[in-house]
């Protein structure tokens, strides 16, 4: 029993991990459109990325797919900016937006970038069976609705105390995350 919350703290650890404060931006990022009256739409997003993540982590950790670590590294702050430019077009209301089908399925794609980086840490733990990955990733999920109640409770606030309105809100965490961006992205530009 004892390695069940061995595995899940290291999940839920790794999501928290300040040094690894790009999984933070994506979460907060995406949920930036959504207020608590969606949180069915919110748990699911989180856990069709878990799910993503998943996927990728096993596929991975098992062998079955290798993918440069240079690559994912670079590919994870792209997933961030590619969410953020689409809600910041979001808010112009000009565009098309994807249906809700179609994030899911984004959302489920860069989960699966997510989880190659996440494959990287856990083969460093030397681990490759099935129930410790599954107890990771809970670990994980758990970690990711933590950031999400609590950038829903800082929207909220901003949105119903301070008065910024919805869409105030979601430019300023868009435009906050791609400053936070470029660092990173020069810092593992791959070219």
């Amino acid at each position: 029993m004892s390695d069940f919350w061995l595995y899940l703290q290291l999940g839920f650890n790794h999501v928290l991990d300040w040094n690894g404060y790009d999984h933070l931006l994506f979460l907060v990022v995406l949920v930036s459109v959504y207020e608590f009256t969606d949180w069915k739409k919110v748990v699911g997003l989180v856990t069709t990325f878990t799910l993503g993540h998943m996927i990728s982590l096993v596929a991975a950790t098992f062998g079955w797919v290798t993918v440069s670590p240079t690559a994912v590294e670079f590919l994870i702050p792209v997933t961030i900016l590619a969410t953020a430019i689409y809600h910041l077009l979001k808010t112009r209301k000009t565009g098309a937006e994807l249906s809700i089908y179609g994030t899911y399925f984004m959302t489920l794609f860069f989960g699966l970038i997510h989880g190659l980086g996440f494959a990287s840490f856990f083969r460093s733990l030397d681990e490759s069976a099935a129930l410790p990955l599954f107890e990771f990733a809970l670990g994980i999920e758990l970690a990711q609705l933590l950031i999400v109640l609590i950038a829903l409770v800082v929207g909220f606030v901003s949105k119903n105390i301070l008065k910024t309105s919805s869409r105030d809100w979601t430019i300023a965490i868009c435009c906050i995350t791609i400053g936070m961006l470029v660092t990173m992205l020069a810092e593992t530009w791959p070219f």
